[in-house]
């Protein structure tokens, strides 16, 4: 059942219990109010008639009481009027056969009898009645009156629980369509927020919620996509690379070698092959440096750090507060990340000077990579200076880049870490 069907039902549930109550309740209400008012003007009129036939029964004379008693006749609620005397013989009455010889609230009447004295001698009895039918057609009338209007009253909020339920769930169900959307791949879809002046409440911020998280999941996609073509580009550059290395300098190398095994002495020969080792070597740490397995990140930093300033005459600082205990991730990420900041430092920068920091501060690895060249506006653009590369890298093991750049200032280049705390089989710890 969709979130309208359920607001619907329960508002409508809800309105028609207060309805039943009100028809259950006031009714009742009235009647008791009612029978109030009849108890006090039983008691008031028995008061009032045993006033006026004293004298006639003080007397005992009958006229006068038949004659007192006939404007009890004028009341219309009046049902009957008997005087009776100690004895229970009657005097005088007035529709005796209504009597049931009872008193207070019966189904039909209210009925008082009261005693008529003179001093403490007891002259007559009084006993009156007063009709209810009157007050049970009222009744009757206010439940039909406030069933019509109950009636009225439900159905009109139902309509309207409808059309307010129809308005509130609009724009969720605006936002539940655009999530499918996005769902299916249509990341370029947004939610109608509406007037923010109109809309300002919490769905209008939902759908507005909505919207941004779906501008940065497109964004997101963009960059990854940019990110999988360069990655793409870069192992192609890369095969190129190792082909003509291993074509044109092992090759020729090798070529060489065997020319010299006709002509050349052993240890000529020996010279040769020591430089076809240390080719391999080259070729074998560019894809992956030993230095970072067997003597841990600092060194490989340095080693870095030692060819940008052999091969650029930069200078180059390194400071490492301790030596960090790292899993093989984090260190091969912190070593490509370095390689990709000297890299656009050499490509971008025009830096005559580089410093790098690694430090550890709460459980987490802090790289700093700052450099003095002519820096670059903000923001920076991560696909042509391979920054997008640095971000990824360093938010797939979930940690963060702050770039700090102006334009003849420099670039700052701050990468935090997390240390895991456990290693998965294939890792080791590097030192």
């Amino acid at each position: 059942m969709s979130f309208r069907a359920r607001l619907t039902l329960t508002m409508g549930a809800l309105i028609l219990l207060i309805a039943a109550a009100l028809f259950l309740y006031l009714p009742r209400k009235l009647e008791e109010e009612a029978i109030a008012l009849i108890s006090h003007k039983a008691e008031t009129l028995a008061q009032l008639t045993a006033f006026t036939i004293h004298p006639s029964i003080y007397f005992k004379d009958r006229a006068a009481l038949e004659e007192a008693l006939s404007g009890t006749r004028l009341d219309k609620d009046m049902a009957y009027v008997i005087v009776t005397d100690p004895a229970g013989k009657t005097l005088a009455s007035v529709h005796p056969e209504r009597a049931t010889g009872g008193r207070g609230v019966s189904r039909d009447l209210y009925e008082v009898v009261m005693p008529i004295r003179d001093g403490d001698r007891e002259l007559a009895r009084l006993q009156i009645g007063i009709s209810l039918e009157r007050l049970h057609r009222e009744i009757a009338h206010t439940r039909l009156t406030i069933a019509l209007l109950g009636t009225s009253i439900l159905a009109a909020a139902l309509i309207a629980v409808v059309l307010i339920g129809n308005l509130l769930t609009r724009p969720l169900r605006e936002v539940a369509a655009g999530a499918q959307r996005i769902a299916e791949g249509e990341l370029t879809h947004r939610v109608p927020a509406g007037d923010p002046r109109v809309t300002n409440d919490e769905i209008g911020q939902l759908a507005a919620s909505f919207n941004d998280m779906a501008a940065k999941i497109a964004e997101r996609d963009a960059s990854l996509r940019q990110l999988s073509k360069r990655i793409l580009s870069i192992q192609e550059q890369e095969r190129v690379r190792i082909a003509r290395e291993v074509h044109d300098e092992l090759g020729q190398a090798l070529t060489a070698m065997k020319i010299a095994l006709q002509h050349e002495p052993l240890a000529a020969i020996a010279h040769r092959i020591d430089g076809i080792v240390d080719l391999v070597r080259r070729i074998a740490a560019d894809l992956r440096p030993s230095i970072l397995d067997d003597l841990g990140v600092t060194a490989a930093l340095e080693q870095q750090l030692r060819r940008l300033r052999e091969s650029t005459g930069i200078t180059t600082t390194l400071t490492v507060s301790e030596e960090p205990e790292i899993d093989m991730l984090t260190g091969v990420t912190l070593y490509r990340i370095t390689q990709e900041a000297l890299a656009n430092v050499v490509r971008h920068a025009e830096a005559s000077a580089v410093e790098v920091s690694l430090a550890m501060n709460g459980g987490k690895a802090v790289l700093t990579i700052r450099d003095n060249g002519r820096g670059m506006p903000q923001p920076a653009h991560p696909q042509s200076l391979g920054l997008l590369g640095i971000r990824e890298r360093a938010e797939l093991l979930g940690g963060s880049v702050v770039i700090d750049s102006r334009p003849g200032d420099g670039t700052r280049i701050a990468v935090t870490l997390p240390l895991t705390t456990t290693e998965p089989d294939h890792a080791h710890p590097l030192r």
